[in-house]
């Protein structure tokens, strides 16, 4: 015979995995495991729209500011020279923007957005939009602002360290 215990638990959705604590660093493994859903999600939206990350930070980026030298890329993105150069020539492969020398300094290179980078930039940023949404989706207004707050200044602590 079965308790009325025992029925509610049969009842009752499965736990949802809520990730593995580092003792010692909760905040850090928790910021892991948010960066590292978001990414998953982000991922999947921007397949969804056709775009490959992180060719859409380049393309929205190029959007806003227009030709740019890859030097001004390599450091919006915060990468190294070689990661971004490999970037560029895969966007390059893909004929949503071209590189051709600077007029003024033959060993750097101008970026800018081909005709078919500029019509993924709105499939980029409804991804990037849908992903916004969903990662805020639970939050109120004052929460969402919280958030930000603290995010920024989680960032800003850890840059300080760097320099």
């Amino acid at each position: 015979m079965t308790s009325p215990a025992d029925d509610r638990d049969k009842d009752a959705s499965p736990p949802r995995h809520v990730g593995t604590t580092i003792e010692g660093a909760p905040v850090g493994s928790l910021l892991l495991q948010v960066v590292r859903a978001h990414a998953r999600v982000g991922t999947e939206l921007l397949n969804e729209a056709g775009v490959a990350s992180p060719h859409e930070i380049v393309l929205l980026y190029l959007d806003a500011h227009g030709p740019v030298p890859q030097t001004e890329l390599v450091h919006y993105m915060g990468r190294d020279r070689s990661t971004v150069t490999a970037t560029l020539q895969a966007m390059e492969r893909a004929e949503l923007v071209t590189r051709t020398p600077s007029p003024s300094d033959k060993r750097a290179m101008n970026v800018r957005l081909t005709k078919k980078g500029r019509a993924a930039v709105p499939r980029a940023l409804a991804a990037w939009h849908e992903l916004e949404r969903r990662t805020t989706r639970t939050l109120s207004p004052s929460q969402r602002a919280e958030l930000m707050t603290a995010l920024a200044a989680v960032r800003d602590a850890l840059n300080e360290t760097r320099e």
